[in-house]
């Protein structure tokens, strides 16, 4: 769960901090300014919770505050990680990246060099090479082809690395 503040416009009028779309409904229905007039339009900040990333990533603001609440936050922990890196890296909008979620690409809880160690390993390519082959291959290198080849990318989340690969 996150606490968030709704940041009015107009300049007269203090905001209010929510943490659900009913209290958000609520305290923003009765807002009024100093006319009386309803105050309509807010600026949507993030100010407490595990999620900041995510949440700035997507560009959350009034309009896809519901996205927020219905989906995004009640995504799992690999699923909210691409979403991240949709929308950060790859420049999608949240409900792109929603809708696309999980249909190309993998994402992996690693550096790009233990990365290409395991992909090296699974795909079983150095097996059948010469032991001497097998020492004198350069992992380093090839992880390196593969990020400038744009194959592989590795970003940081959460204070964690992940490597993102197929995208």
């Amino acid at each position: 769960m996150c606490v968030l503040y709704a940041n009015p416009y107009n300049t007269s009028v203090n905001g209010f901090f929510f943490s659900n779309p009913e209290e958000y409904k609520a305290k923003s229905s009765v807002l009024t300014d100093s006319f009386g007039q309803p105050v309509e339009e807010y600026e949507i900040d993030y100010v407490e919770g595990e999620l900041s990333q995510l949440f700035k990533s997507c560009g959350i603001d009034q309009c896809t505050l519901g996205l927020w609440f219905e989906e995004l936050e009640e995504l799992s922990q690999e699923d909210q990680v691409e979403i991240y890196y949709r929308c950060k890296h790859l420049g999608q909008d949240s409900q792109e990246a929603i809708y696309e979620l999980n249909d190309s690409g993998n994402i992996s809880n690693c550096s790009i060099i233990n990365y290409v160690y395991s992909y090296i390993q699974d795909c079983g390519i150095l097996e059948s090479a010469s032991e001497v082959i097998q020492r004198y291959f350069d992992y380093h290198a090839f992880a390196r082809d593969l990020e400038l080849n744009g194959e592989v990318t590795e970003f940081r989340y959460d204070n964690e690395t992940y490597t993102a690969s197929g995208f």
